[in-house]
């Protein structure tokens, strides 16, 4: 994911909560394919861990860094000696939970796909529940894609990652949008267990339609929103990217957004609803079916293969 090369200098940070096996694992990668690893697992460090003496002594030998800690994506000392730098913050508690997610230059290829249909197209469209559909304009989209693949200095790269996120011109964005049993509140983890219809209009959400508890969730949420203007705005959309070994177990409910074949409404500043089997289409072309990648965006024979028979 830093696209590292033989005899390069690779710090690995751990922290004393870090866990072994992933720390032992992720030395052995590095190390199998001829890079230079030095090993660092810091105990308890109140300060930003990149003023740490040892840290700050070694960074002006290494090629890139990989963290496990999580602390790097956070650090206000980095932007200030990352020019010759490349880093990845390694967001998995452990091995089993790494293991669930294909690495694969897959994610960046869906990413440029999804670049190319963007700029290329009128509109997206996305079904939803009942025959509803949102439509939004795509003549002043900003896209922003995160694929966790760091391969330029002065990068820093989140993994998991794998998402595409569309922020729209709000009077583009007109429709309904319905969530169903099985869907994700993201942020929460809330799995929702009745439908919830929303209605988009001039990209404002103007009604929530349902009296169940998880409409009455999605609308004390809203109004507790400190930005008034901001909290029924849709803000963007994104679209998930990353391949997920599911007989491995459980994706984590905060890393459901960049599961390939999800997409996700982010409505004012904090609330964001995902949908596990989205349809979505640019013009006439399906990116998502049912949950599914489609078109373009289908894994190549590489990801299948290392998805696994099970997972397909």
């Amino acid at each position: 994911m830093c696209k590292a090369g033989a005899d390069e200098n690779i710090i690995v940070v751990a922290s004393e909560n870090t866990d072994s096996e992933l720390q032992t694992t992720t030395v052995a990668a590095i190390e199998r394919i001829g890079c230079r690893a030095l090993h660092v697992s810091l105990c308890s460090y109140p300060q930003d861990t990149l003023t740490h003496p040892f840290i700050a002594s070694v960074l002006p030998s290494a090629d890139f860094i990989i963290d496990l800690t999580g602390s790097f994506a956070r650090s206000s000392v980095l932007t200030k000696c990352m020019s010759d730098l490349r880093v990845l913050v390694l967001r998995c508690k452990d091995v089993r939970e790494l293991r669930k997610l294909v690495v694969s230059s897959g994610v960046v290829r869906r990413a440029q796909a999804l670049e190319r249909l963007s700029s290329s197209s009128r509109e997206l469209k996305i079904a939803s529940g009942a025959g509803s559909f949102l439509t939004a304009g795509l003549a002043s989209v900003q896209c922003v894609a995160s694929t966790g693949i760091a391969s330029c200095k002065g990068e820093v790269a989140e993994w998991p990652s794998g998402i595409f996120r569309m922020v729209f011109n709000a009077q583009q964005v007109n429709g309904e949008a319905v969530f169903m049993p099985g869907d994700i509140f993201t942020g929460t983890g809330r799995v929702l267990s009745a439908p919830i219809h929303l209605e988009i209009e001039n990209g404002n959400l103007v009604e929530i339609l349902g009296d169940s508890p998880d409409a009455n969730f999605v609308r004390s949420h809203l109004e507790s929103e400190s930005d008034a203007d901001m909290a029924y705005q849709l803000t963007n959309v994104s679209l998930g990217l990353t391949l997920t070994r599911h007989h491995q177990g459980a994706v984590p409910s905060d890393q459901r957004e960049q599961q390939a074949g999800r997409c996700s409404i982010h409505i004012g500043n904090s609330m964001a609803l995902t949908m596990e089997k989205a349809t979505v289409l640019f013009d006439d072309q399906f990116v998502f079916e049912l949950g599914n990648l489609s078109g373009s965006l289908q894994p190549d024979p590489y990801e299948k293969n290392a998805l696994g028979a099970n997972s397909l």
